[in-house]
Parts: structure tokens; C-alpha cells; sequence
């Protein structure tokens, strides 16, 4: 081979070795790239998973402990998650109602019946001479005649299914306006949890 073509074998040679490796580059650009975007894709689909209202309905579900923090009542078949409270007008005349808001799981494979939780909560607000449980109530209802939390009630009310989540109200008539407690008991109506509501706060 002369001189000549050896050069300009060589020159192809290192011309198509550089081809290779810019190849082999954006290659490797690209692969990081759809990681990246695989992985971000993967942690919005995690995100909208984490946020679904839905739990895997549990065969056990009546075995599972019962317990009550932070606002959250555990009743094996049943998660109430209390996320507000206010008091508004009740429905009997001169009268207040405390109201409390909950999202409500079935945990269990059955349908449940969300409003038995009055089985279990009780609230009490004290009188002059007594410490009195109070009654559930309902909330007086608008200009229209209308219930203002009536889909809240059929949360609570309706049988809610297996694995679902709904949004509920607990109401109670108050009696005055002072504080109310209200308390968590476990299927032995022993109490496992209390919540105190200074409802005067909320009435000015």
C-alpha cells in the first residue's frame, strides 16, 4: 500500500471512529434522558396513586386493632380521618349544632353502614349540674329549604362500599356554649380517645 493511500485509509479510519463515538454520546444523552423523564413519569403516577380515595378492601379488617390519634379513629371495619369542625344553627329553635367534618374508609370486603359511629362517639357538654351527653342533630336548613350539608349526611347515612372513601359529617345539638368532649370507645365501649371543642370560640 503506498504512502498515500495509507493516509487516507488512516483518516477514514479516525473519521469513522469519531462518527462512532459522537454516536455512541447522543446514544447515551438520549438513555439518560427517557431515564430521567421515566423516572419523573413514574413519580407522578406514584403521586396520583398515593391520593387515590380507594384502600384494598381487607377480609380482616374486623381483627385489626382499634385506636384513636391525631384526629383519626381506627374502628377495624372503619377509618374515620376528622379533617375540620364548626358550629353552626341546628334545626331545633334557639339552638347551635357542632359539626364534624370526616372523611369516612370502608376497610373491610363488605358494605358498612358509616352512621353506626354514633354506637361508639358520644359527646358531652356539662350544665350547671350535670356533665350531658348530647343528642346527633341536624343543621337548619338554608333560604331554599335545603339541607346545606345534605351530601355529607348521605356520606354518613348512605351503606358505603367495599375499599371506598366518602366525605361525612358527625352533628350534635349543643346545649350551651361550652366545651364539649367528645369520646372514642373500642368494641367494648371502653373509651380509647378523647377530643375537646371549645365551641364559644366559634360562636362569637
Amino acid at each position: 500500500m503506498s504512502l498515500k493511500k495509507n493516509s487516507i485509509f488512516t483518516l477514514s479510519l479516525l473519521l469513522c471512529l469519531g462518527l462512532a463515538a459522537c454516536g455512541t454520546q447522543k446514544n447515551t444523552t438520549t438513555s439518560k434522558k427517557e431515564t430521567k423523564t421515566e423516572h419523573k413519569t413514574s413519580k407522578i403516577k406514584k403521586k396520583i396513586s398515593s391520593s387515590s380515595s380507594s384502600v384494598t378492601p381487607d377480609p380482616n379488617a374486623s381483627e385489626r386493632p382499634w385506636t384513636y390519634a391525631h384526629d383519626v379513629y381506627d374502628a377495624g371495619i372503619e377509618t374515620y380521618r376528622f379533617t375540620k369542625w364548626e358550629v353552626r344553627g341546628s334545626s331545633q329553635k334557639d339552638k347551635k349544632a357542632l359539626v364534624l367534618y370526616c372523611d369516612v374508609t370502608n376497610n373491610s370486603t363488605k358494605e358498612q353502614d358509616p352512621s353506626n359511629v354514633f354506637m361508639v362517639v358520644h359527646a358531652f357538654q356539662k350544665n350547671e349540674t350535670s356533665d350531658v351527653q348530647l343528642d346527633p342533630g341536624t343543621v337548619s336548613l338554608d333560604n331554599n329549604g335545603n339541607n346545606p350539608l345534605q351530601k355529607y349526611d348521605d356520606g354518613l347515612h348512605n351503606m358505603l362500599l367495599p375499599g371506598k372513601t366518602v366525605k361525612a359529617v358527625m352533628v350534635f345539638t349543643l346545649n350551651n356554649d361550652k366545651p364539649v368532649r367528645v369520646t372514642f370507645e373500642d368494641p367494648e365501649f371502653n373509651v380509647i380517645g378523647v377530643k375537646n371543642y371549645n365551641v364559644a370560640d366559634k360562636m362569637k
